[in-house]
């Protein structure tokens, strides 16, 4: 399989893990500012509330007064993912390709796609690694 087919297979595999996982695909292999944004998403309130719990019955969250700050607080976030996908590990880490130069390659096409469609509101950027079937959802991988 060539590199275009690899990429391809890498998304559409990020792209089930997060619709498995409640988050609502908007955009994907958007281009701007010359770079290409991979997927675009929106984790919803209603999902977060779920992760959220979860993580205070699993003890991730220690106090009552935690939970309901951050259950409080929720909003919609817009969040821009990159994708990268290896069939081994032989190189490193697929994740380890996304480094200062891309992050602030797709900062510019995030701010690009936010101005064009109007859009204001939290977003953060993840990074989902995949070497062969194993998915890795790295989270605030960085920021603006």
């Amino acid at each position: 399989m060539n590199k275009i087919g690899l990429g391809a297979l890498g998304e559409k595999i990020a792209e089930d893990f997060l619709r498995k996982n409640g988050y609502k695909i908007i955009a994907k292999n958007c281009k701007f500012a010359g770079c290409e944004l991979d997927i675009v998403t929106i984790l919803p309130k209603k999902t977060q509330k779920k992760q959220i719990i979860k993580k205070y019955k699993d003890g991730g969250i220690k106090s009552k007064i935690q939970l309901k700050y951050l259950l409080k607080s929720m909003e919609d976030i817009l969040i821009f993912v990159e994708v990268k996908y290896s069939s081994t590990k032989i190189f490193g880490e697929p994740m380890e390709r996304v480094d200062a130069f891309k992050q602030h390659q797709i900062i510019k096409a995030a701010e690009g796609f936010m101005n064009k469609n109007q859009l204001s509101m939290n977003c953060r950027f993840d990074v989902i690694s995949i070497v062969g079937n194993e998915v890795k959802h790295i989270e605030n991988a960085f920021e603006m």
